[in-house]
């Protein structure tokens, strides 16, 4: 390699960790916190917050993994091995759920399970008695809300996974006398153990994040007893050494992860997917009732009862239009950033010839996908104040009670979203392309603008659309790093809550349901 090439190539890496740097700095630097101590915070945590914490982490967690992979990898293997009454509405249908936050989803059935409201008026009008109702503010309610809206990740990941596997496996599992079920367990579902792993992960790590709809269930976990001893005890510090801990148990999923996935990998591909077997009789319309209950229970129903709430209310609705302002601008800043800096890492990455510092440090810059957005918020904010105590100067920037504040923890959450989608899309240009621009005399600016963002304009419009609806349903990190008085639709939907307001948090609940369609439609066209 000559000296200017090798020179090159230090300058690209050297400005892609520059880039990466702050990205990653609000979580290691919560590790600082344990440099101040808390001696009068901790008794109380261990004695008072974090047992309970703990026991509802871990059982929201087990119950949580069991919902999804019923429901998901069970539809799953109907979708792509069945053909059943209304299979092919139901392959979209059954992704709608993830247009909705599930704190939405959470205040919805809360409200409809209320004393007063139709779910206990049925149960006591059918003379069963009151005290028999299911409690929906627990572990298992919790679970089961969280289900609702979660199961699709691991619905989609299986599904590609069994559409790619053959029927090799089965056939030869039926050959040696197993049964349906049986060649199922013992064949379908390894191979597929990669999907599945991946999908279960990617649920467990979002409940691990989830904030909004626990704390309206009133299920205390670790991401609760953060925001608690932050805002409740005004211990930053412990509220950062806490956030730690948090971050071990998100490394321990994703280590539990690469383990459970192993050394497998998908089935052999195939170009083509086995052909459907037609479920005729009771037992396709068992399959269709299913989906429908599923569909109903996690989209239709919370759907519908916004719409009920809102129209209850409509000589009165709440003002939101400052709300939904500031969640625009604050969508829109995040997203560009991203985009800017996910444009920056995939140009590093083809100048320099896919080189491992380059895409060492986009993985380590995409890290904050996996840590919940109130460690981030706390690592935001503990780093922020450092700055400021080493600074003073910036201390009359106020930064850490800005904007700014905000926009640093979801960049560093969002990350990974925007720039794997680029990445993907950069992957789809052509070498040739751009050897021909170049022989024609075009500068790499020219190149840039004329050949490269054209054709890579519906990545940047997936990416852009993703990051964006990911930022306007985040509540955690916006929630404790704003601004006072600098609301977002989810901060008003959270307050409204907090208080038992169901009607009023309904219309900017429908304002964000709107939004999360977005990404569904796009990935339901990615799938025709």
């Amino acid at each position: 390699m000559s000296p200017g090439a090798t020179g090159g190539l230090r300058r690209s890496r050297l400005l892609a960790w520059l880039l990466a740097a702050p990205l990653v700095l609000p979580a290691l630097w919560l590790a600082t916190s344990f440099a101040v101590p808390q001696p009068g915070v901790w008794p109380h945590l261990f004695d008072q917050v974090l047992p309970l914490a703990a026991r509802n982490t871990l059982g929201l967690l087990v119950l949580l993994a069991v919902v999804a992979m019923v429901l998901g990898v069970g539809f799953a293997w109907a979708s792509a091995r069945y053909e059943w009454p209304g299979r092919r509405l139901f392959d979209w249908a059954l992704v709608l759920p993830l247009a909705l936050p599930a704190y939405v989803v959470a205040f919805v059935y809360v409200g409809l399970a209320d004393y007063a409201g139709p779910m206990q008026t049925g149960w006591r009008a059918l003379g069963l008695p009151p005290a028999s109702f299911p409690e929906l503010r627990s572990v298992p309610g919790a679970a089961a809300v969280l289900g609702l809206v979660l199961y699709p990740y691991v619905f989609l990941v299986v599904r590609a996974a069994f559409l790619r596997q053959g029927s090799a496996a089965m056939d030869a599992a039926r050959s040696l006398g197993h049964g349906p079920l049986s060649a199922f367990f013992r064949a379908a579902l390894p191979m597929a153990r990669p999907a599945w792993a991946a999908g279960l992960s990617l649920v467990l790590l979002e409940a691990l994040a989830d904030f909004g709809a626990v704390s309206i269930l009133g299920v205390d976990t670790f991401s609760t007893a953060i925001y608690k001893t932050w805002f409740g005890l005004y211990s930053l510090p412990a509220a950062a050494q806490l956030a730690c801990g948090l971050i071990g148990l998100v490394v321990l999923v994703l280590l539990l992860e690469r383990w459970t996935r192993g050394r497998a990998s998908h089935a052999s591909k195939q170009l083509m997917p086995p052909a459907r077997r037609p479920l005729r009789g009771w037992r396709g319309w068992a399959v269709t009732a299913a989906a429908a209950a599923t569909v109903g229970l996690g989209f239709v129903v919370p759907v519908a009862q916004l719409l009920a709430w809102s129209w209850e209310v409509r000589t009165s609705l709440p003002e939101v239009g400052e709300a939904a302002l500031n969640t625009a601008l604050l969508a829109a800043m995040a997203a560009t950033i991203v985009l800017a800096l996910a444009l920056v890492f995939a140009v590093l990455s083809r100048r320099s010839g896919n080189d491992r510092g380059v895409r060492s440090a986009a993985f380590v810059a995409g890290l904050g996908y996996a840590v919940p957005g109130t460690v981030l918020a706390v690592g935001a904010m503990w780093l922020l104040v450092a700055a400021e105590g080493a600074a003073p100067w910036l201390g009359t920037l106020a930064l850490s009670s800005s904007v700014l504040a905000v926009l640093l923890a979801l960049t560093a959450r969002f990350f990974r979203v925007g720039n794997e989608t680029i990445d993907a899309a950069f992957l789809a240009l052509r070498p040739s392309l751009l050897d021909s621009a170049r022989l024609l005399g075009a500068s790499p600016w020219q190149r840039l603008r004329r050949v490269v963002l054209p054709l890579l304009r519906p990545g940047l419009v997936a990416a852009g659309l993703l990051v964006l609806v990911e930022v306007v349903k985040e509540l955690p990190a916006t929630l404790m790093l704003r601004p006072f008085g600098w609301d977002t639709l989810a901060v008003k939907i959270h307050a409204y809550t907090s208080e038992g307001l169901w009607m009023q948090a309904a219309w900017p609940a429908l304002w964000l349901c709107l939004i999360g369609l977005l990404p569904v439609w796009w990935l339901v066209r990615q799938q025709r």
